[in-house]
């Protein structure tokens, strides 16, 4: 019995020292490399812009505002100027995305967590300059920002 204790004690800590390294092989390298460059060079802001200054950056530089809301949410209200395209089907419109990797892209949500999540799929395919929104569109609209219907 002692040994049969052994034997199951030094199979578990051999599956879990070696789980760490098992876990990695269903991940493609390719992803694996653009995931570890996105959050390896993540800065301590995580890439988030405050209302004023995107307000002030559609001022001069007419940057990409991405809304990844659901259509609902895009029908009530939306930053005039975004271009709409669901969180979900974010894979399937790259055609609408710029082509230009370079051109700054904000994205927003209701309150910044599906923007956070397209922010870093952008980034994961290239794009180099994209932010999101911080507090998404209830913090733009807390800051007394204008939003049309």
């Amino acid at each position: 019995m002692k040994r049969l204790s052994l034997i199951l004690v030094a199979l578990v800590v051999a599956v879990a020292v070696a789980m760490p390294v098992m876990g990695r092989d269903w991940i493609e390298k390719p992803l694996l490399s653009a995931s570890e460059r996105v959050l390896t060079t993540m800065p301590a802001d995580f890439y988030q812009i405050d209302p004023k200054a995107l307000e002030r950056l559609m001022e001069t530089a007419k940057p990409f505002v991405l809304d990844v809301r659901e259509p609902a949410e895009w029908q009530a209200d939306r930053i005039a100027g975004a271009v709409h395209i669901p969180l979900r089907d974010l894979a399937r419109n790259v055609g609408k995305l710029p082509e230009n990797k370079s051109t700054p892209i904000v994205t927003y949500c209701a309150i910044g967590y599906r923007g956070g999540i397209s922010m870093t799929v952008l980034r994961m395919w290239g794009y180099t300059n994209v932010r999101t929104l911080k507090g998404g569109l209830n913090g733009w609209k807390a800051a007394g920002l204008p939003v049309t219907k």
